[in-house]
């Protein structure tokens, strides 16, 4: 699949999905848009785009922020004059600053408000911001990443303070994939979600971490065994996810069904959500 001539902005990609996506889109000949919240990540990634020959604007900063938003558009469209493909690739959670430690519901408050921020309204934000111009074009792909943790029947680890928040989020943006969807199809816009399976970026190796520091029946297990035991079903009678294929997901596997989605092929498929994720969703 070829995107030559495309210009596809990424968001958060300064490693792990993001990065190997904002690879394998300038690998299929598309210039990119990318952004990481570290300086250092952004450039790093820049640099190695450039060596794949394709042309590259970064912005580096926090994306939750609608000036950063505005500032990655804006550059997008100076440099290349259109925009044609959206990867909203931020997610995960983290917790506001507690402003007011007597204040009973401040850390509950807290932590709603920065995984909201950086899992569903940055998204959201992106969107609106991208969006009128795709309107004008009459064309183009928005592809949010969203998570396992938003479809119905995952499990809930209470081990993990952002767990709720976070499940919530993410269902959150399933369904508004769908409802723009709807709004956009009109203007030939396709606009999709992605759950990726069990990938050992942050989020798995945090809740890894906690597992086996917490849970009595693997305390003192190794993170990263840990997870591959996930991965390979040997918990699946404990509550644990279980995957079909007994494998864990990489991500080249998500990059792939982007690539695929952002791609002619994908040109009569809008308000899906494609779980990669070696069969673990029966939904």
């Amino acid at each position: 699949m070829k995107l030559d001539g495309k210009v596809s902005l990424i968001s958060a990609c300064g490693r792990g999905i993001g990065r190997e996506v904002a690879l394998t889109l300038a690998k299929a000949g598309s210039n990119v848009v990318i952004n990481s919240f570290s300086s250092e990540n952004t450039q790093a990634l820049a640099n190695e785009i450039e060596g794949l020959g394709a042309k590259v604007v970064s912005v580096a900063g926090d994306i939750t922020k609608s000036s950063v938003i505005l500032e990655m558009v804006s550059a997008g469209i100076d440099a290349f004059g259109k925009i044609d493909i959206l990867v909203n690739n931020v997610g995960g959670g983290s917790a506001d600053e507690i402003v007011d430690q007597d204040n009973p519901l401040a850390e509950v408050e807290a932590i709603w408000d920065g995984t909201y921020a950086m899992s569903l309204k940055a998204p959201v934000l992106m969107c609106e911001a991208v969006m009128p111009h795709l309107i004008e074009r009459k064309s183009g792909k928005i592809i949010n990443m969203s998570s396992l943790a938003g479809r119905p029947g995952m499990p809930h680890v209470d081990l993990v303070p952002l767990s709720s928040s976070y499940h919530s989020a993410k269902a959150g943006l399933i369904r508004y994939t769908q409802l723009l969807a709807d709004q956009l199809g009109r203007h030939n816009i396709n606009v999709n979600a992605i759950c990726p399976g069990i990938i050992y970026t942050d989020g798995w190796r945090d809740l890894s971490e906690a597992m086996v520091a917490n849970h009595p029946e693997y305390k003192g297990e190794d993170p990263r065994q840990w997870f591959l035991g996930v991965a390979e079903g040997r918990y699946a009678g404990e509550g644990m996810p279980q995957t079909p294929l007994r494998r864990e997901q990489t991500t080249a596997d998500i990059a792939e069904a982007v690539l695929f989605l952002a791609s002619d092929a994908a040109a009569n498929i809008t308000g899906q959500t494609l779980n990669v994720d070696g069969g673990m969703a029966k939904d």
